[in-house]
C-alpha cells in the first residue's frame, strides 16, 4: 500500500490517543485504530476511561474491543479516512489487528473478576 500520510503524522496521531478527554468530548466521531469501530461519544452508552487520576487527563478505551487506541475528529486528524486508519493500524500493530485481519467489529467480553 502506498502511504498517503507521513511517519510524523502517524506518530502524532498515536500521541493523540492518550490523555485526550478534552478532544474526545469535543468530537462528533471517534475511531478505534485496532478494530475500526466508529462512534459518536455522546451516543455511546458506556464509555470507559483509563488514567483517571493522571494530571495529564483521561484516556478513552474503545467501547467495542477495549483497546486504548481511540482518536476523535476534534484532534484534527482524518479519523474517518480509511487509508489513514489503515496506516495507523499497520504502524501501531504491525499488521496484527482486527482491521488488518479483516475481522468484523464485535464487542469484547469483559472478564468477571471475583474477589473473596
Amino acid at each position: 500500500m502506498k502511504k498517503k500520510f507521513s511517519a510524523e503524522t502517524i506518530e502524532a496521531a498515536h500521541k493523540a490517543t492518550i490523555f485526550h478527554e478534552m478532544d474526545i468530548l469535543a468530537s462528533s466521531v471517534c475511531t478505534c485504530f485496532y478494530c475500526g469501530y466508529q462512534f459518536d461519544p455522546y451516543q455511546e452508552k458506556e464509555l470507559e476511561w483509563w488514567d483517571e487520576e493522571s494530571p495529564k487527563g483521561k484516556t478513552l478505551v474503545c467501547p467495542m474491543c477495549l483497546i486504548d487506541c481511540v482518536i476523535g475528529d476534534a484532534s484534527g486528524f482524518p479519523v474517518t479516512d480509511h487509508d489513514f486508519i489503515m496506516e495507523c493500524t499497520e504502524a501501531w500493530f504491525g499488521g496484527i489487528s482486527r482491521i488488518s485481519d479483516g475481522k468484523p467489529i464485535e464487542r469484547a467480553n469483559r472478564p468477571t473478576i471475583e474477589v473473596e
